[in-house]
């Protein structure tokens, strides 16, 4: 009996989730009590908080649209109840993500183990877990992660032939973010794969009816948003969905990062060659009620596929189609271990996959564009250069910055300052005009870098100091 034709034992269950901790206990940027940075500082934490002060709500038109930008509220939720507890604090934020990660890298084990072998799991788990970008946004208090997790134990559970388990991840999935409506809709399309494959459409009637529920969900979401907030979708969003223009280059706007970035592009090549070799075997190894292997291949590239044609209109960030990576991973290694090679030959897919890995872990610390730190640890850089620069300022500076440095600075419980600072955008300078400011702050790098510079000469000041730690931008300090 191959190894992925039973279930996992709770030994290796538990085996895997022990190597997820300590794996992500140790490829880490620094302490999780490492400050809030860009998007997690600025939006999901301050949401989060005022959840917490404000008795859990987070009714549409009710929690404030700055904070919710529409989205759906279970992340806020989650992240209230811990500040109602603990406190917003970066040790506390990041205690509420961290268990996704683990989640996700042990799930992807465990994924690949039952669908292809444990070679090819941990292969696969290996590949993620020395993805810069995986690991980043695995520290911080974002939806990403959550969406990682819960897609890659949706496909899990469908692989141990229960939907209704796959479909309440899913709905969960939904109700941190809309975009989770595309794991989901590769668990239907899985589903509805193989009772087409299998001539069972009929009788699959209540697992595909069970497989909507999650898109059942987010109209549940979007109704209740128009009742109190009035509308269904954020307009903000409707507007950039409606602004980008469909062109080549944003079509393959999700390829880079899935599969080429950091050494991804040598194992998908060498997974490329193996490909015919998963179509070949439709059912062998699964549980009897849950979909065949290639209905559930086809349901991983619908994932992709989805996330490929929304974010082709939508505006994009790279960690956005995270939770595409785990799944892109375990068809790739399957595909490599799918031969029975011996003797030296056994080697081969690991040749492809220990030279992915290791481009991949040489770059966790690469530098990336600007205001793409994110990407990899050099968001750590920036956060010690921003440390380092305001620790310059005095208790008493009000200071003239642009975002994100803004946020750092008005609210300590971010982890930058030791007290709150003024803090003003140099863009609404004219509406500050009685604001005395006593230092400037700002990215060499910035495109509104001689704005500020201009409007701190015209205050007498001048350039005390420039900070850098490793590879984020220069930080520059104008005071009088």
């Amino acid at each position: 009996m191959r190894d992925s034709e039973r279930a996992p034992r709770a030994a290796e269950i538990g085996l895997s989730v022990a190597f997820a901790i300590a794996w992500v206990a140790l490829a880490r940027p620094g302490g999780i009590d490492l400050p809030y940075y860009w998007d997690e500082a600025d939006v999901y934490v301050p949401g989060a908080r005022w959840v917490a002060e404000h008795g859990l709500t987070v009714t549409p038109g009710v929690f404030p649209d700055d904070y919710s930008r529409g989205h759906p509220p279970l992340l806020y939720l989650l992240a209230g109840i811990a500040f109602a507890l603990f406190g917003p604090s970066p040790a506390v934020g990041h205690l509420v993500v961290l268990p996704f990660t683990v989640l996700a890298l042990a799930g992807t084990y465990l994924l690949g183990a039952r669908l292809f072998g444990r070679e090819a799991g941990a292969a696969a788990a290996l590949l993620l877990g020395t993805t810069p970008l995986f690991l980043s946004i695995g520290n911080m208090l974002l939806p990403e992660l959550p969406l990682t997790a819960l897609a890659v134990l949706s496909f899990l559970a469908l692989a141990h032939g229960r939907v209704a388990t796959a479909a309440m991840l899913g709905v969960a999935a939904v109700l941190i973010k809309e975009t989770g409506i595309f794991a989901a809709a590769g668990v239907g399309a899985a589903i509805l794969f193989d009772a087409i494959e299998q001539k069972r459409l009929r009788a699959s009637a209540g697992r595909i009816a069970l497989a909507t529920l999650p898109l059942g969900a987010l109209g549940a979401f979007f109704v209740w948003q128009k009742a109190h907030a009035g509308y269904f979708v954020f307009p903000h969003h409707a507007n950039l969905l409606a602004d980008r223009p469909i062109e080549l280059a944003n079509v393959v706007t999700v390829v880079p990062s899935l599969l080429l970035w950091h050494g991804r592009w040598v194992v998908i090549a060498a997974a490329l060659v193996a490909t015919g070799v998963l179509f070949a075997r439709p059912r062998a190894g699964l549980a009897p009620r849950s979909p065949s292997r290639r209905a559930l291949l086809a349901g991983m590239l619908v994932v992709v596929l989805g996330n490929a044609a929304f974010f082709a209109k939508m505006f994009w960030l790279e960690r956005y189609a995270l939770p595409a990576h785990p799944l892109v991973l375990v068809a790739a290694c399957g595909a490599l271990f799918a031969f029975s090679w011996s003797g030296w030959r056994a080697a081969i897919p690991w040749a492809a996959v220990g030279a992915a890995a290791l481009i991949g872990a040489a770059s966790v610390r690469a530098p990336t564009a600007p205001d793409a730190e994110e990407q990899t640890f050099a968001y750590a850089d920036v956060i010690a250069t921003h440390q380092a620069a305001f620790a310059t300022l005095g208790d008493e500076a009000s200071v003239l910055t642009t975002w994100p440095m803004t946020v750092e600075l008005r609210h300590a419980y971010l982890g930058y300052v030791a007290r709150d600072h003024v803090a003003i955008d140099v863009q609404y300078l004219e509406a500050h005009a009685d604001v005395s400011f006593t230092h400037a702050v700002v990215n060499s790098a910035s495109t509104r870098r001689d704005d500020v510079v201009r409007a701190a000469r015209a205050r007498g000041m001048r350039r005390l100091g420039v900070h850098r730690v490793g590879v984020a931008p220069a930080l520059e300090v104008w005071g009088r």
